[in-house]
């Protein structure tokens, strides 16, 4: 019996991480796609460059996402009513919901890029720098809340997945790099900022995990 039930715990882990992995990668690229038609929409100059969308889908990305897929169960995952067979990965709510994550990660981006633009085309290299660093950061903070739909971070341990951890902590000195190291700016066009500027990425970055969990808590 016990052995029956560690299979059918380990059978719902399996699916959760996989629903995290998805929704996960799927809201962040919603963010990007949004960011990127709003500014089109404006008539702004392009907020982020090709290469700058291709190092954040494949590096910045890709280290949190596997690292869902190493998530602990959740406390209550053996309390649940079993699932629907016929349920697919995506429900409609959960469509629903990586929508509106999609949208905080665009927004925090979109106020960044306008914040520095301020409609100067003398800006638009600088505007852009912000807002690659502020989609790439929220990002990576954004996946902390991908942990659970229910349950907080201090609820679930900051530190009870540790591959999370690390995997923030070498996207975000990777991201760093691309910024701050002299010949990697011209390849990914970034511009080094000032510390009033890096006070801006920061809160825009944390933005929208702080907005999501504090919606977990008044759920």
């Amino acid at each position: 019996f016990a052995s029956i039930v560690n299979a059918v715990e380990e059978g719902r882990g399996i699916f959760d991480n996989i629903q995290k992995f998805v929704h996960y990668l799927l809201s962040c690229n919603t963010g990007e796609v949004l960011l990127m038609f709003v500014a089109a929409l404006i008539g702004w100059p392009v907020p982020l460059m090709a290469a700058q969308l291709l190092w954040i889908n494949l590096v910045t990305d890709g280290l949190p996402a596997l690292a869902l897929g190493l998530e602990p169960p959740e406390p209550d995952i053996m309390r649940r009513r079993p699932r629907p067979p016929r349920e697919p990965v995506i429900t409609l709510e959960r469509g629903l919901l990586m929508l509106v994550h999609g949208t905080l990660i665009a927004l925090a981006a979109i106020i960044g890029f306008w914040f520095v633009y301020q409609g100067e085309a003398s800006n638009v290299a600088r505007a852009r720098s912000v807002a690659f660093c502020i989609t790439a950061l929220s990002q990576l903070f954004y996946s902390l809340s991908c942990r659970s739909q229910r349950y907080t971070m201090p609820e679930l341990g900051l530190f009870s997945n540790p591959h999370l951890f690390w995997a923030i902590a070498v996207s975000c000195l990777l991201q760093l790099s691309v910024v701050t190291l002299p010949f990697a700016r011209p390849v990914f066009d970034t511009e080094p900022h000032h510390a009033w500027e890096w006070g801006l990425i920061f809160l825009l970055s944390i933005a929208p995990v702080t907005i999501i969990e504090v919606t977990k808590l008044l759920r």
